[in-house]
């Protein structure tokens, strides 16, 4: 391997920089604040005399740049940012769009050989993606050649070792850099103009090694569509300087700041499109650009870090951010730090699309003043020295885009040059670790995962190969059945005696590993093998996660994906596994069924293909069977019937083609009762407060094809008859507490969102002022909507304020104060198989919680704990014994009938409480809850104080008139991750006006 370029700095880099580095800028005087005066740049005829001036003049301290940016480098052919837009990069009061940032990059690789611009994909709403490539002539004109290198190196099973060490000798890594990911963190695009530029025109030693040694990729955009409507409000808040600014209401089309967190369940066209881009190229480093902490952290987080990641992968991004580190800090930035600012542990971050594939995954937050104007800032906290912040930064500032941009590019520039540096040490560190991903199956295990092939719910694991297959992750299929010992969980050491420490104890009694009996598994399993490339990413996703309470973790702790998906699946450490014949898995559907007799019968195993099967097939007549069907095979309530006569059977054979459902043709129709299966009229409402997750419902929706309105809070409180235009209301969290829903944003000016001259990108909805909530009267009219039959759908926060406002009786929202239970799979208990709600459920679900909100069902407000003994004789768990009679113990608490936990009167006030008890009619119905002990709830992430919400509700049906109000607890539609809990929502909306059956309970 290269000299490590810690060592090589002294010698390469130092003395290229200062070589080229001006005179020194004026030092200002303490605790000024103003703009930096322009340095005498006219003694330099190499430099572009106008933008560097412009470049001081925009910085407002000396401090806050570097040798590497406080100038640009002058080309009498290459247009720069200026010459092209009319503005330096970090010019006050202006930022670019995305189309004129890509046209800009075209214009550069139109003026100079080493820059090319590929398109990487379009946005939902059809923004172009682009990425460019940067480095000397003849790297660029033979980038397929260094393409097809770094491909060969991603599969060590296919290369050599001798092969593999010439490819690394002739190959050159990648280094990718992505911008504006989150739309308010404006500077990236900005500087990454200005980082391509200097690249392709700069003839320093430094910038001369990066381009000869490295392709350096550029994603100037990343989330196109929220670039643009960013750059919208910035117009409109200039035009209007009188006027608080519009906050940002959406994003991208879907998603907001969680398009960072999407790389677990890759719904979002950004996602998709980088991670096609990296198969394209395979870079070795994976960079997003990001704004919100003072004035440069460069990640590596303060753990726990993702235990599945090489210990190789840690050390190197650690020894990254330290040079990075260390050299800025020598050159006089304040400010630069690592460790204290994020933690490492969940794979569903946009570098991941690295991390997961053998390269290294990293990301820069940037101080951002969020609009592109020169501001007094006040730091505080972030201004403390600490261990790992030896350097802080300044406690007040007067901060600029520019200065954001220099401390970006200064950092990216040290960044190319390390890789330069070291060209060789990033390509076989590549190699490397690819090799030990392989070898991962026979050292540290698993050897695979197995879902088996005879299951339920083939949709959902159809749709979990799919997603592996597209982040590259290998899928086989059993070509017959097999039996193999897990080998999982492994041997334990249990000690006789005392703890077997030194000076006395029993020796260690070994005991046996309680997966060494055989578990079978049926043709078409599943099966994940770990010898391959990106096995360390398929464990990340696939095995169950643990994370201490005491953690601080920055978002979720758990996502086992055979967890999320309600498929089951096997760990397998045992190496005979990789014996078993198997093929590729290929996507397809169910095998051809014969579409002959009265009735085709198809399971409802709470899969979400039979919504499917639902919405591609819409003028087809499809029945519910509302109670079980008996017969040779039976068929429980909820079962799908497809009368077969007058059907157009070549549709219907289409859709059951594309799709994973267990059926069975029936020779008559059975004499049950049903329904007609239709769609009924839903809509999904949002909030102006945030469109962060109904998003991903919108989402989550579209991807099964379930038509939908989309409407605000304001629509609401403006329609006086809901129940005329929608049968189901689906409200999702709107990150926002009771209070705020119904009042929305504080009164004042206006605040617009929508389509204008001024203002052309600002979509999903509109609306003339953002700040008007949903208001009493909104509350009322989605009272109405429900009494006169409708169902509103609640979820977490939207839940609480059902419950708050009133919609809903009889139950209550807890304080939980010992409660952790940070974004985790959790198992609740299906308690009420006869609601339409849980049809094709099995006795228990997993449910993504995120520690609220916990709900208590119930008219009387019964202690949560049984009482503490008193003090007196034996031990805690002994009976305590009055003195001078015979013992007489207290009677065993009754067990609850259905539908009467929660609901049985005081023992020893049964008179008195009779007028509170409401009538088993009205009562809310519990369709799901928390097991009752605390040790059963957790499946994956984090749990402490479980015994808060052991028992609780889950899933509660509420009645209210004619209508329902459904509360959840979890969130059955998070991310585009969880849908072995989409179900729970589709069920109702299709049985919207049937949730009643097998409600009361029969006594």
């Amino acid at each position: 391997m290269d000299t490590p370029l810690a060592r090589l700095l002294p010698l390469f880099l130092l003395p290229a920089i200062l070589a080229a580095a001006p005179p020194p800028l004026p030092a200002q005087a303490p605790g000024t604040t103003g703009t930096a005066t322009a340095g005498p740049v006219e003694q330099h005829p190499e430099w572009d005399a106008p933008y560097t001036r412009l470049i001081r003049q925009a910085t407002t301290a000396p401090q806050f740049s570097t040798p590497m940016v406080d100038h640009l480098p002058a080309s009498a052919t290459v247009p720069t940012p200026l010459a092209f837009l009319g503005y330096i990069a970090g010019a006050p009061d202006r930022l670019t769009y995305a189309e004129d940032v890509h046209a800009y990059m075209r214009a550069l690789a139109a003026a100079s050989p080493r820059v090319r611009v590929f398109s990487i994909g379009r946005s939902e709403e059809g923004r172009e993606m682009v990425a460019v490539a940067v480095a000397d002539e003849a790297t660029i004109a033979s980038l397929d050649r260094y393409r097809e290198i770094t491909e060969r190196l991603s599969d060590p099973r296919r290369v050599s070792e001798a092969e593999a060490q010439a490819l690394i000798a002739e190959g050159k890594p990648i280094y990718w850099l992505t911008g504006a990911m989150h739309s308010p963190e404006t500077g990236s695009p900005e500087m990454l103009m200005e980082l391509a530029y200097r690249l392709a025109v700069e003839d320093t030693p430094m910038v001369r090694a990066i381009r000869a040694n490295v392709i350096t990729l550029i994603t100037p955009v990343l989330e196109v569509d929220g670039r643009d409507r960013m750059v919208d409000l910035v117009r409109w808040h200039q035009a209007n300087p009188g006027s608080p600014m519009p906050p940002l209401a959406y994003w991208g089309h879907y998603a907001g700041h969680d398009n960072n967190r999407d790389t677990l369940g890759l719904g979002l066209a950004l996602t998709r499109n980088v991670l096609k881009a990296f198969f394209d190229w395979h870079p070795q480093v994976l960079h997003d650009l990001h704004e919100s902490i003072p004035f440069l952290y460069i990640s590596t987080g303060t753990g726990p870090y993702n235990a599945w990641l090489d210990p190789l992968t840690i050390a190197e991004f650690s020894r990254m951010a330290d040079l990075e580190v260390q050299e800025l800090t020598a050159m006089g930035l304040p400010g630069v730090w690592t460790h204290g600012f994020y933690d490492g542990w969940s794979p569903n971050y946009m570098f991941w699309v690295g991390m997961g594939h053998n390269a290294i995954g990293r990301f820069y937050e940037t101080f951002g003043n969020l609009l592109p104007s020169t501001e007094d800032r006040t730091v505080r906290g972030w201004s403390e020295r600490a261990w790992f912040r030896p350097n802080p930064p300044l406690p007040a500032v007067r901060w600029s885009l520019r200065n954001n941009v220099n401390y970006q590019e200064s950092g990216a520039l040290l960044a190319l040059a390390d890789m330069a540096g070291n060209r060789t040490h990033f390509l076989e560190q590549y190699w490397t670790l690819g090799k030990r991903a392989v070898a991962k199956a026979r050292t540290e295990g698993p050897a695979a995962y197995v879902f088996d092939g005879a299951q339920k719910r083939q949709g959902q694991l159809r749709d979990l190969a799919r997603l592996l297959q597209s982040d590259g992750i290998e899928v086989q299929v059993a070509d017959k059945a097999f039996a193999v010992a897990p080998l999982w969980p492994p041997a334990t050491v249990a000690r006789a005696g005392d703890d077997g420490k030194a000076g006395g104890g029993r020796p260690p009694e070994k005991r046996p590993p309680s997966g060494s009996e055989p578990v079978s598994f049926a043709p078409g399993s599943l099966i994940v093998r770990m010898d391959q490339p990106y096995s360390r990413l398929a464990d990340a996703l696939l095995d169950t996660q643990y994370v201490r309470g005491d953690e601080r973790v920055y978002d979720d702790s758990g996502w086992t994906l055979g967890f999320a998906r309600n498929v089951k699946f096997r760990r397998i450490v045992n190496p005979d596994v990789l014996a078993v014949p198997m093929h590729p898995w290929r996507e397809g559907g169910s095998a051809a069924v014969a579409l002959k007799g009265a009735a085709l019968a198809v399971a409802n195993d709470a899969d979400t293909d039979l919504v499917r099967l639902r919405t591609a097939l819409p003028g087809a007549r499809i029945l519910v069977a509302l109670e079980a069907i008996n017969g040779p095979r039976p068929w429980p309530a909820g079962t799908v019937l497809l009368p077969l006569g007058g059907a157009d059977t070549a549709a219907l054979g289409k859709a059951l083609a594309a799709l994973n459902l267990r059926t069975e043709t029936l020779a008559s129709m059975p004499p049950v009762a049903t329904r007609e299966l239709i769609v009924p009229r839903i809509a999904i409402l949002h909030t102006w407060l945030s469109t962060q997750q109904e998003g991903w419902f919108r989402l989550a929706f579209e991807d099964l094809g379930i038509p939908y309105a989309y409407i605000s809070t304001q629509q609401v409180a403006a329609e006086p008859d809901l129940r005329a235009k929608y049968d189901v209301i689906v409200f999702p969290p709107a990150d926002a507490s009771p209070q705020e829903i119904v009042d929305g944003l504080p009164p004042g000016p206006p605040l617009p969102w929508k389509k204008t001259a001024l203002t052309p990108n600002l979509g999903v909805d509109s609306t003339d002022d953002m700040r008007p909530g949903l208001g009493v009267g909104g509350v009322a009219s989605l009272a109405r909507f429900v009494e006169h039959g409708g169902l509103l759908i609640t979820v977490q926060d939207t839940a609480r304020w059902a419950v708050e406002f009133g919609l809903v009786r009889w139950v209550k929202v807890l304080d939980t104060p010992k409660l952790k239970a940070s974004g985790s799979l959790m198992r609740a208990v299906v308690t009420d198989r006869a609601s339409p709600i849980a049809w094709g459920y099995d006795d228990s679900v997993p449910v993504y919680f995120d520690g609220a909100p916990v709900f208590r069902v119930g008219a009387f407000a019964r202690t949560e704990h049984e009482p503490a003994r008193p003090s007196g004789r034996g031990g805690v768990d002994d009976p305590d014994v009055p003195q001078g009679r015979p013992y007489v113990g207290p009677p065993e608490r009754p067990t609850p009938a259905p539908g009467e936990e929660g609901f049985q009167p005081p023992e020893d006030f049964r008179a008195f409480a009779a007028a509170y008890l409401p009538q088993p009619a009205d009562r809310p119905r519990v369709i799901a809850a928390f097991p009752k002990k605390a040790d059963e709830i957790l499946l994956s992430g984090m749990l402490e104080g479980g015994d808060e919400i052991a028992g609780k509700a889950v899933v509660v049906d509420a009645p209210l008139g004619r209508g329902h109000v459904l509360l959840f607890a979890c969130n059955p539609m998070s991310r585009v991750s969880t849908q072995g809990t989409y179900a729970l929502v589709t069920n109702a909306i299709f049985n919207f006006d049937r949730l009643g059956l097998g409600w009361p309970p029969a006594k």
